[in-house]
């Protein structure tokens, strides 16, 4: 390992060359040690650690998994964990080249994250998002290790809000007057259904005389504006049996919209729509609020603990 000795200045460098993460040769000067020893010590480390490691930077890092997961992962997803990476993490790492950071580096990160006061889960997730983007590095960049090791906080007790029967009539004869709205909320009650699935909704996935219902599609907010995906998961593609009742109250919403074709939504609403209107009126006749997609866990079975809507409910019983 040559060290050399700047005469001018009485301090130690060492200059080389190496091979980097993409096979070219480059050379290396570090100057500025005053022991000859600190000088090969420099560069066998950097040697050891960084010789072949990409000497990328964060900010080019999330630009190279963006590409790489473009068609890959539904866009929905990959626009949420890009806007946890422009929030939480960018600011934090921009420029710094991604061998040089280090376990104790996300550690500061992550204390830095935890006093922002968002709750475990969405800390946990900021963090696990930030773990897949030095995975991608490790397995298609050649980056040497993964300095996302410790977790950053244990979970939250998981805590279910559903509402009774009894605390659902009230909400719903609270709205029954906004036939869209009363319509929506009764799909969602008694279906199951997530919040985009509903909102995605057309006549078209609706058949009348077998009583049944289509999950085929979801509503999605991507890069402002809103567009169609298949579901959530593969699994979420299903069939649901819906009860008379229901369906005579969607035939009485479709019949009041003038015009509305098989491929029309049933319910041309934004994604916040529901939920200001949960709020709205949760407020207004004292109900203790819970989340639209809560809805979906009207019951738990007492034999398995798992959620089933009150028509699976009603279903089982007759």
């Amino acid at each position: 390992m040559p060290t050399y000795k700047d005469e001018k200045t009485g301090s130690w460098y060492c200059k080389f060359y190496y091979t980097d993460w993409t096979g070219k040769k480059k050379q290396k000067l570090k100057r500025g040690f005053k022991l000859q020893r600190d000088a090969k010590d420099w560069e066998r480390l950097f040697l050891e650690q960084f010789a072949n490691a990409p000497d990328i930077t964060f900010r080019t890092l999330c630009q190279k998994y963006k590409n790489f997961k473009e068609n890959r992962v539904r866009p929905s997803t990959l626009q949420s964990q890009l806007n946890t990476i422009e929030l939480h993490m960018l600011p934090y790492f921009d420029r710094k080249v991604i061998a040089e950071i280090t376990p104790a580096d996300i550690v500061d990160w992550q204390n830095h994250l935890l006093k922002k006061g968002f709750t475990a889960a969405y800390t946990r997730q900021i963090n696990a998002t930030l773990g897949m983007l030095f995975k991608f590095a490790v397995d298609y960049l050649g980056l040497a290790r993964n300095p996302v090791k410790s977790k950053i906080c244990k979970p939250a007790p998981k805590k279910v809000a559903f509402w009774t029967p009894e605390e659902y009539k009230c909400f719903s004869d609270a709205i029954r007057d906004n036939i869209e709205l009363f319509t929506a909320f009764e799909i969602l009650f008694y279906t199951g259904m997530r919040k985009g699935e509903l909102l995605a909704l057309t006549p078209g996935d609706i058949d009348f005389q077998e009583k049944k219902i289509t999950i085929n599609k979801t509503l999605a907010y991507v890069d402002g504006k809103y567009t169609i995906q298949p579901p959530k998961t593969p699994k979420s593609n299903r069939i649901i049996d819906i009860p008379q009742f229901l369906l005579d109250e969607i035939k009485d919403y479709m019949a009041k919209i003038y015009g509305m074709d098989p491929d029309d939504r049933l319910f041309s609403r934004s994604r916040v729509w529901l939920g200001e209107a949960l709020t709205r009126v949760c407020k207004k006749i004292n109900l203790r609020p819970i989340r639209v997609h809560d809805l979906r866990h009207p019951y738990v079975k007492p034999t398995t603990k798992k959620f089933i809507t009150f028509f699976e409910v009603f279903r089982a019983a007759s």
